[in-house]
């Protein structure tokens, strides 16, 4: 993604909000399978995804310049850290899930 530093057009815009969904999901799609993996080497690529996902979703965000989706991503962000301490616990898991659903509607 480039740094935007003006406006940006509606075709820009439509495909800002397009990858920030697609990445919303990934993110999600990502999270499912971590979970239903016992595979070591298949959850470090899961993660790697999840990393990626979110970088993304903070780049978008800042594209379309929405301060309530970065809002939204500092939430994914927090979430996604106490996933990372706590995998197990499914009230973590939860509000990320939620939080990703969230994003994901919010565009």
């Amino acid at each position: 993604m480039s740094d935007i530093t003006g406006p940006i057009g509606p075709r820009e815009k439509k495909m800002y909000e397009q990858e920030y969904k697609h990445s919303a999901d990934l993110f999600k799609r990502a999270l499912d399978q971590y979970n239903k993996s016992e595979n070591p080497y298949q959850k470090a690529e899961f993660k790697d995804v999840m990393d990626k996902a979110m970088t993304v979703l903070n780049e978008t965000a800042h594209g379309l310049m929405r301060k309530e989706l970065e809002d939204q991503n500092k939430k994914i962000a927090n979430d996604y850290a106490n996933f990372q301490k706590y995998p197990g616990d499914p009230d973590t898991l939860d509000k990320l899930n939620s939080d990703l659903d969230k994003a994901k509607k919010s565009v």
